[in-house]
């Protein structure tokens, strides 16, 4: 690793380090007597579509894209995206939210069947994806951290509004359901599997997120 990279490395961690240390302090610090882990990741759960901006530009000075590491990443991206599209068709425009709205009911047909958090994984695996692509190990590793340390936040928040409103029937699909790993085996026969409504409402919402995934891609390819 050279000089550059070495000082890039360093400015990036410190920077993620005091940008989630101010935000877990100002929420401990707000909320004295509430779930803080909670608070946290409604703030998250807020700016979920902005945090990601200073490891994307990150990338952009550090990546070192290989034929290989880009083939891992393109591969990675479209099995997240198309685990968003499935995840999409069944809950619809309601993942855009940044409000504690449900649209009214419970999801737990198609991948919500497997997992509660299809989306969220989906955003895993595009994220890895987008760092793998970069060819910088210790970039996918801070990657994979910085995930955790936002979504696991996140997933308590709306776990916690889930069982505000549906009580008995989330605790119930909790018990059934696990988080981010399945434990019944997923049909992949596509006979088998359960189709949404309408796909085309999944696409027309996941516009941005592929124009934003097709954008970064394109500035990978001019720079590299």
């Amino acid at each position: 690793m050279d000089a550059n990279a070495v000082s890039v490395h360093a400015y990036a961690t410190r920077f993620i380090w005091f940008f989630l240390r101010g935000v877990l302090l100002s929420q401990l610090s707000r909320n004295h007597g509430e779930d803080s882990l909670v608070h946290i990741g409604k703030t998250f759960f807020k700016y979920r579509d902005y945090t990601p901006i200073p490891l994307i530009l990150i990338l952009l000075f550090v990546a070192k894209p290989t034929v290989v590491s880009a083939t891992i990443g393109i591969l990675l991206i479209i099995l997240g995206e198309g685990l968003r599209l499935y995840s999409v068709g069944f809950i619809g425009a309601i993942s855009r939210t940044r409000k504690d709205r449900t649209g009214g009911e419970l999801i737990t047909s198609g991948p919500f069947a497997y997992i509660r958090n299809p989306i969220y994984c989906g955003n895993f695996f595009i994220s890895l994806g987008i760092a793998s692509y970069g060819g910088v190990l210790w970039f996918v590793l801070l990657t994979f951290l910085g995930f955790i340390i936002q979504y696991g936040p996140i997933v308590k928040y709306e776990e916690h509004f889930l069982f505000e409103t549906f009580t008995e029937r989330y605790e119930a699909y909790c018990k059934n359901v696990p988080a981010w790993v399945p434990k019944k085996q997923v049909a992949f026969d596509a006979l088998e599997l359960e189709w949404p409504p309408d796909i085309k409402i999944a696409i027309k919402s996941e516009k941005r997120t592929l124009a934003a995934i097709g954008g970064i891609l394109l500035i990978l390819m001019i720079i590299s």
